[in-house]
């Protein structure tokens, strides 16, 4: 089972409610939880969670995290294979940045040593997170430096689309490499923020979901 966590000061659940109906459309079975659920739990009581997960065939437990409101120790055996950080520039300069920097800095290292870390990448100060970590980095953001990106946001015929470009060749957790193309991601609503379309996207690609068949979202 993958683990995967979405990193956010702020209100996480559109990016998780959106990689749930990728992956679900799919034919994925996923669970998620949140950081809170898992502080009301022993270490013992966690572990045997993940593994009835495990039994019961989920493919994906996502895990919502505010960085602030967690303790590590409960998380200290957990390595998860996905990390998504998912701040916007704007949001970092509300907050303290430096005890923020290290917050993060310190769930990164809960990675596993093959993991991949999906962020925005349209603030330049974002990338002073990644210093020293030698993981996989999918970037997204509406920059030419990052690897998924759109090129229009919109209505095409009859249905509301997003179209997500991929700029850059990536190699998925399976090990698939895929090239730079376009997908047209269906939406029955644009009340969806854009960035998190893309971080939903881009875990999407990693994990091999062909985001043309994904299926339409419902906000």
């Amino acid at each position: 089972m993958l683990l995967a966590a979405i990193t956010c000061n702020k209100d996480n659940s559109e990016t998780a409610n959106l990689i749930n109906s990728f992956l679900v459309s799919t034919g994925k079975k996923i669970s998620i939880t949140d950081s809170k659920s898992l502080m009301e739990m022993s270490p013992s009581h966690i572990k045997e969670y993940i593994q009835q997960l495990s039994r019961n065939n989920f493919e994906y437990l996502i895990i919502k995290i505010n960085p602030y409101y967690i303790n590590k120790t409960l998380l200290d055996y957990i390595h998860f294979d996905i990390m998504i950080l998912t701040e916007k520039a704007d949001d970092l300069k509300r907050i303290n940045y430096e005890n923020y920097f290290y917050a993060i800095r310190s769930f990164f290292s809960l990675m596993d040593d093959k993991g991949t870390i999906i962020m925005n990448v349209d603030d330049n100060e974002a990338l002073k997170f990644l210093k020293g970590f030698k993981h996989h980095i999918i970037t997204y953001g509406f920059n030419s430096k990052a690897s998924v990106t759109t090129s229009s946001v919109g209505n095409m015929g009859s249905e509301d689309s997003f179209m997500c470009c991929l700029q850059r060749t990536v190699s998925t957790k399976s090990g698939v490499v895929v090239e730079p193309q376009e997908y047209r991601i269906k939406l029955e609503s644009n009340e969806f923020d854009s960035y998190n379309i893309l971080a939903a996207a881009a875990f999407a690609i990693v994990n091999d979901i062909d985001l043309n068949n994904a299926g339409i979202l419902e906000n």
